[in-house]
């Protein structure tokens, strides 16, 4: 229930002059590094500086995939397509027969990439252009692997003409050097459901050639990274993350997370007295770089962010036209009843217990940092604006990542309504006494470790320290608890990693191992190996606790 002063609070929001932020950044073509880019960053610098906001820009290297132009071409004629970031070039006209290959026949798991990498794969694609409802990077690269020399991938779904733009790239922000081979190295084309449908069925009836044209340009670039502080009572905070660059204007991806965001600074800005500070980012190389822009900053802000970041909050694609469920959050479990309490006292909604989360910019789940939400408004399931692939799960807008995305597609009210979200969390965040409640996210990771037979041990183990855990008042060791929980939750590698931008489950690295499909003894030794590597990992989490 709002209190008295949240209902002040929220009624400080003016949903025309959030729509107004929105327009104005919405004028300038903000991808990655470039001068419409800075120039959005210009107009924040000034309202944030007259609403007495301190800021400042940050600037990292990062290595951008920018595509260029695309050409498919069947018996002469021009097929509408788009080439994705993270894609190669075919330096000149590409020329090859046409095969159509299922989804499911190609490789989903990383570790079944890798495996089959161990021995001789068999060729059974060589020198096809595969054509494919598949879209992932590992599947993809599986495709490269068995002698494809391009891939056509068309939209699952949907009844938009125009072609989504994405990325094939599992490496989140900039590689290790382990992982320099996990990049595609294929030419690919996305379609739209209709045409690619059309293409696959011409496909299925054997004798199609097909000439493919890409041009991806891959570069280093500075992004800036525009930083809010506002300071509170102690060195503790919460960081709202947004990603600012954008394809094409961007107006609800993610012109209305900005101005959200924009919003949330000069409202706590008039505040004084809260009991942490809050920290808001506007993120660069969201999608052409891999979300390069928070994972530069999260290594060079590592410390701080390990030893006083609290939560993260990220805003993505707020406010559009259609997107009526509150419902569909996302959060971990030690921050979900303050999130849930927030969605039904704005929208009466109730929240359904959120799902893994991979992509959005969540690049603190390594050091093992909380999240209030990822996102906030959806279409809701079956609504005539919701567009989907196995990409992005089903939930996007039929805009979504399109030159349609302009301020024809923002809804003030839905954005007003997220807007009253955001703030009443953040404003439950910075004032609670303790927002920390490890004992919840304990649960969970019991919860999911039922489906590991091979886990049994640490299930016992984790029961035996659970009393002690709920039992803790002491603020550092609720805070260390609560990193080491998140990271048996989220997390497959260290905290100075990150793990792959693929789809991945709770317990992300007994996930992998136990769903895949190793094919020979090589194979399974590499996962049998993987999974008591991780079992390990998560033994030393438990010793800590």
């Amino acid at each position: 229930m709002l209190t008295a002063n949240e209902k002040s609070l929220l009624a400080q929001l003016d949903a025309q002059e959030i729509y107004d932020c929105d327009a104005a950044i919405a004028t300038f073509d903000r991808r990655s590094g470039r001068p419409g880019e800075r120039s959005s960053i210009d107009v924040m610098i000034d309202i944030l500086t007259k609403a007495g906001v301190k800021c400042h820009v940050n600037e990292f290297p990062a290595w951008l995939s920018d595509p260029v132009k695309a050409h498919l071409r069947m018996d002469g004629k021009e097929l509408y397509c788009k080439t994705w970031s993270f894609c190669a070039n075919t330096n000149g006209v590409l020329k090859a027969p046409a095969v159509f290959v299922e989804a499911k026949d190609l490789a989903r798991n990383p570790l079944d990439l890798m495996g089959r990498r161990l021995t001789s794969l068999e060729k059974d694609l060589t020198g096809k252009i595969v054509v494919t409802l598949a879209s992932g990077p590992v599947p993809l690269m599986n495709a490269a692997d068995r002698g494809a020399v391009g891939i056509v991938s068309c939209w699952e779904h949907g009844d938009e003409k125009l072609v989504h733009e994405s990325n094939v790239n599992m490496i989140w922000g900039q590689p290790d050097p382990a992982e320099t081979g996990l990049y595609n190295h294929l030419p690919v084309v996305g379609m739209n459901y209709a045409d690619g449908h059309a293409l696959i069925e011409k496909v299925k009836q054997g004798g199609v050639v097909l000439e493919m044209e890409t041009k991806v340009e891959e570069r280093q670039w500075t992004l800036p990274i525009l930083e809010a502080v506002i300071e509170g009572d102690s060195e503790d905070y919460i960081l709202l993350g947004n990603h600012l660059d954008s394809w094409f204007y961007g107006a609800s991806d993610n012109g209305t997370g900005n101005a959200i965001a924009l919003t949330m600074a000069k409202l706590f800005a008039q505040t004084k007295g809260f009991k942490r500070g809050l920290k808001i980012c506007w993120w660069s190389g969201h999608s052409n770089g891999r979300y390069a822009g928070s994972e530069a900053y999260v290594r060079k802000n590592y410390r701080s962010l390990r030893d006083h970041c609290l939560a993260l909050c990220n805003t993505d694609l707020p406010g559009q036209r259609g997107a009526t469920d509150f419902g569909r959050g996302s959060s971990t479990p030690d921050l979900e009843p303050l999130y849930a309490g927030v969605v039904t006292d704005v929208t009466n909604q109730k929240l359904r217990h959120s799902a893994y989360v991979t992509g959005w910019d969540m690049t603190l789940k390594n050091l093992g940092i909380s999240s209030c939400m990822s996102w906030s408004s959806t279409p809701p399931d079956g609504s005539s604006v919701a567009t989907g692939s196995q990409l992005v799960g089903g939930f996007m807008t039929r805009w979504w990542h399109t030159e349609d995305d302009v301020m024809d597609y923002v809804d003030k009210d839905i954005l007003l309504t997220d807007a009253k979200i955001y703030a009443l969390s953040i404003n439950r965040l910075l004032t609670a006494d303790n927002i920390l409640n490890p004992a919840a996210t304990l649960d969970e990771v019991q919860n999911e470790l039922k489906a590991y037979a091979c886990a049994e041990e640490l299930r016992a183990a984790l029961s035996a320290v659970r009393s002690d855990i709920v039992t803790d008042r002491d603020p550092k060791s609720l805070l260390r608890r609560t990193r080491l929980l998140n990271k048996m939750l989220y997390a497959f590698k260290g905290a100075h990693e990150q793990d792959w931008a693929t789809g991945l489950h709770y317990v992300p690295g007994l996930w992998l191992a136990e769903n895949s499909h190793p094919i020979n003894d090589r194979e399974k030794l590499m996962v049998d190996a993987f999974r008591e590597r991780q079992i390990n990992r998560l033994w030393d989490l438990v010793d800590q606790l």
